[in-house]
């Protein structure tokens, strides 16, 4: 039977590895470890560990650590997206939203903190966010990001 400190490691070595975004799949993978945790000690763990849903580019959501500045920013971003956020477009590796004026620069600064994977760089005006993705990345990944950030 793993003690505490040693589930926790294991748990973070486990979402550092693999894209995991369902409690069940995490007490999934401890089963075949042959250690029976319940929901409720892996949500506590996640809880205590401070880790943090992020959107996937696949429409989801996996658990992820945040380095220490990561989680008030993506918070922030999400919150000043779905206050300020009037439309989207894109195209090839670029995204372009349509702010209300005067929070454009913010909504830019946030994304840049939060280091997307996806994102090479931003640029904005008083009203308008260009969000630059890196080579590979997809628009449609990247706007189903945003679609996830947006919803409340």
């Amino acid at each position: 039977m793993m003690n505490k400190k040693t589930r926790q490691k294991t748990l973070m070595t486990l979402i550092q590895n693999q894209p995991l975004g369902r409690q069940e799949d995490i007490v999934a993978y401890f089963e075949t470890l042959g250690e029976t945790v319940t929901q409720a000690t892996i949500s506590r763990d996640i809880n205590e560990l401070g880790l943090i849903k992020v959107p996937n580019a696949h429409g989801g959501f996996h658990y992820h650590l945040p380095k220490q500045d990561d989680r008030p920013h993506l918070q922030r971003l999400r919150r000043a997206l779905q206050q300020s956020f009037l439309s989207q477009r894109a195209q090839r590796g670029q995204i372009l939203l349509k702010i209300q004026p005067g929070s454009a620069q913010l909504i830019a600064n946030l994304f840049e903190k939060v280091n997307f994977p996806e994102v090479f760089g931003t640029l904005s005006d008083d009203g308008t966010v260009l969000v630059l993705l890196k080579d590979g990345v997809t628009t449609a990944e990247m706007t189903s990001i945003i679609q996830k950030l947006l919803e409340k």
